[in-house]
């Protein structure tokens, strides 16, 4: 197991003030490319993060399922979170690099398909963070400012 202050000095993020969770990390077959991927805070338009518009109709349906998380028990109640919020995810720019992948366009992405949220620690805190705000009545423009408060 990694600790949190080890993952940040490794991804050369030691006096960034990044919470993710308050348990401890855990990385699993986690390749250097994709360990130095989710370590690059990625700021945007002159320090501020650009956010996408959520796209219209857009759904969960490729929201990777409980069925298909066995590897990563521990992150099926996220990813169902994140089921229960597209319009939300589809409205925030994931801060870890990911969005610079063609076929990324918002932190929905990152839980669909290959779900970069499966290895990264960063798409995990923001969804955690994001389903957690919604769940409290938060609206996509707050939940935004809390997450770049936090990764951006």
């Amino acid at each position: 197991m990694l600790s949190r202050r080890s993952f940040l000095s490794v991804a050369g993020l030691a006096g960034a003030s990044l919470v993710i969770d308050r348990r401890p990390l855990q990385i699993r077959h986690v390749s250097w490319s994709a360990m130095t991927m989710c370590g690059t805070a990625h700021a945007h338009a002159g320090g501020a993060t650009t956010h996408p518009a959520p796209r219209a109709g857009v759904t969960a349906a490729r929201v990777l399922t409980g069925a298909k998380l066995a590897k990563w028990p521990d992150l099926v109640q996220l990813f169902d979170g994140i089921r229960a919020i597209p319009a939300i995810a589809d409205g925030i720019r994931c801060s870890c690099g990911c969005a610079e992948i063609p076929g990324y366009y918002s932190l929905l992405s990152c839980y669909e398909g290959d779900a970069m949220a499966t290895i990264c620690p960063i798409c995990q805190g923001t969804g955690r963070l994001a389903v957690r705000l919604h769940a409290e009545g938060q609206t996509l423009a707050q939940i935004r400012v809390a997450v770049d408060a936090q990764f951006g």
